[in-house]
């Protein structure tokens, strides 16, 4: 028989029925009117989600290639970046800038925080003669479940009066947590398609400012196929210099269409008690958070210390095989300390109840201390309050 697969890892995410259904629109041609139309809605509704009147460019790739599209578009080799080490994915974008032969100053953060306004401003305030051309940034590290205080940071940035471009890795936050692109002054937002817009992996969507922009002119990092300029060029008719995924823009489409309908900031409050109630059935579970401050806690995914006596290996191969749950584990050195439950795109209150209940009974097949029925219960006082 037939069972749905829950799949709570931190992205790719759950692909909901209509944007499965667009998947497997007939191919058009991407040089035609057709195309044209529906990359002129995309763009559009992009606008929006991202909270920007800057231009948005969609590469075909994962959310990586586009954090490489900023870095090779922007800088020239020996160019000095602020990178943060705070989870596997906010080193990874100072890891690729590292790559171009950029040189790279290193913000070293305990694995389950987030970097403080504090921290970032006192690199750039000792950069007395501005040679930091740009800082990158992770919104939310799904390795660790931190979210970050962006505007704290932006402000920060503003406050030392330093004119570093700001870019960030936005892949698991757009759609999912607020992020004022324009409000805040970001110069380069990256997202990718897989998570908060809930369509498989396969676009790296940016939105690039004027002074991005700018910075581009005087790149002299090698690129071809990550070149901003002829993709903007195409874009601007309604094409792509390369072949794009076409099955994926038209599910972007209905994607953007189940968003508006929801609108934004309803988006955001969903995911937000999504993740509290999550939190609530955790914590009555008696099991331990990652993360120990409550506003540095991701909406899209909940970071969990294993507890002594279960291996990550059992959990995860149980809630798979008898309740069709798909769970995420460390990474790097958090491996075999953690679990990670993903809490993003379309999820709502039945899913959450029935998700803390399989790992609830997970954890008792085990030998865990767990009473059945605690975490549902949690859960579901924290939807009514």
């Amino acid at each position: 028989m037939y069972r749905e697969t829950y799949l709570q890892i931190p992205g790719p995410t759950n692909i909901p029925k209509p944007i499965l259904d667009a998947l497997s629109s007939k191919a058009i041609n991407h040089r035609g009117e057709e195309y044209a139309s529906l990359m002129d809605f995309n763009i559009r509704s992009l606008k929006r989600v991202f909270k920007t009147e800057n231009d948005i460019l969609i590469f075909p790739s994962s959310g990586s290639g586009g954090l490489e599209a900023s870095i090779v578009n922007t800088l020239s080799p020996g160019d000095k970046v602020v990178a943060i080490n705070m989870g596997v994915f906010s080193q990874r974008y100072g890891l690729i800038a590292q790559a171009y032969d950029a040189e790279v100053i290193w913000i070293d953060v305990k694995w389950g925080e987030a970097v403080k306004p504090t921290q970032l401003a006192g690199v750039l305030e000792s950069d007395i003669n501005h040679e930091i051309k740009a800082v990158l940034l992770t919104h939310n590290e799904t390795a660790t479940a931190v979210k970050i205080d962006m505007q704290s940071l932006i402000e920060a940035i503003n406050k030392v009066n330093h004119p570093a471009l700001v870019f960030v890795d936005a892949v698991s936050s757009i759609a999912i947590s607020d992020l004022p692109t324009d409000k805040l002054g970001i110069d380069i937002v990256v997202t990718g398609s897989q998570k908060g817009l809930m369509l498989p992996g396969g676009l790296a969507i940016l939105s690039v400012s004027k002074r991005a922009w700018e910075a581009q002119r005087s790149s002299e990092m090698p690129k071809w196929y990550w070149d901003f300029k002829p993709l903007q060029e195409r874009m601007r008719v309604g094409q792509m210099p390369y072949t794009p995924v076409i099955s994926h823009f038209f599910a972007l489409k209905v994607a953007l269409e189940l968003i508006e309908e929801e609108t934004l900031e309803v988006v955001f409050e969903r995911h937000k008690k999504n993740a509290s109630a999550l939190r609530s059935a955790i914590k009555a579970m008696g099991l331990q958070l990652l993360v120990k401050k409550e506003s540095e806690r991701s909406d899209a995914v909940t970071a969990i210390h294993l507890p002594d006596n279960i291996q990550y290996q059992s959990l995860a191969s149980l809630l798979a095989d008898e309740f069709n749950l798909i769970i995420g584990g460390g990474l790097q050195e958090l491996k075999g300390k953690i679990f990670r439950v993903g809490h993003l795109g379309c999820l709502h209150k039945p899913e959450i109840i029935a998700i803390v209940s399989a790992i609830e009974m997970g954890l008792y097949k085990l030998g865990y201390d767990a009473v059945i029925g605690e975490a549902a219960k949690a859960a579901a006082h924290e939807f009514l309050a």
